[in-house]
């Protein structure tokens, strides 16, 4: 007899993510980033807040699974910047993965539901760098799948809503 557990279904499709991957915009020298980067790999835990940096910068949430005897596969789910500090950024998103404030219901899901594998990815940016410009060029090449906010996708109407609402 043929049956589906509906239940097991409605869990799967939790996990199902798109990911927009444009080669043409991994090579336009208008989206490249005009300074050389250090990054820095952290996981993301309370614990590790004290490796977190007191300086401006940019960051990015990855999900990395860690499967044994297996290459390493990374998901690149969001790219953001800070004027404040890193250190005080990934403060605010622990107390968001708490659903303290008003959580954005995109990135609360990704904190939690990928806990175990979100690592918080940062470089320092110097002051004299606009940290905005560094950002847009990572959105507007990479178009992460939880960020809502895509400088490109406002100007160019293919971009929209590209992965619904």
């Amino acid at each position: 007899m043929y049956d589906i557990d509906f239940i097991k279904k409605g869990e799967y499709l939790l996990h199902v993510k798109k990911f927009f991957l444009y080669p043409k915009f991994w090579k336009d020298p208008t989206k490249m980033l005009t300074v050389p980067t250090s990054w820095n790999k952290v996981k993301f835990t309370k614990s590790n807040r004290s490796m977190i940096p007191k300086s401006k910068g940019i960051y990015c949430f990855v999900v990395q699974p860690d499967l044994i005897n297996f290459f390493e596969t990374t998901y690149l789910f969001y790219v953001g910047k800070t004027n404040r500090t890193l250190w005080i950024r990934y403060k605010e998103y622990l107390d968001e993965k708490e659903g303290k404030g008003k959580p954005r219901n995109k990135v609360f899901e990704m904190l939690n539901q990928y806990a175990d594998y979100l690592y918080f990815y940062y470089t320092e940016i110097p002051t004299s760098i606009d940290v905005d410009s560094f950002e847009q060029n990572l959105l507007n090449t990479f178009v992460p799948t939880v960020n809502t906010d895509i400088p490109e996708a406002k100007i160019s109407p293919e971009l929209k809503n590209l992965y619904g609402s």
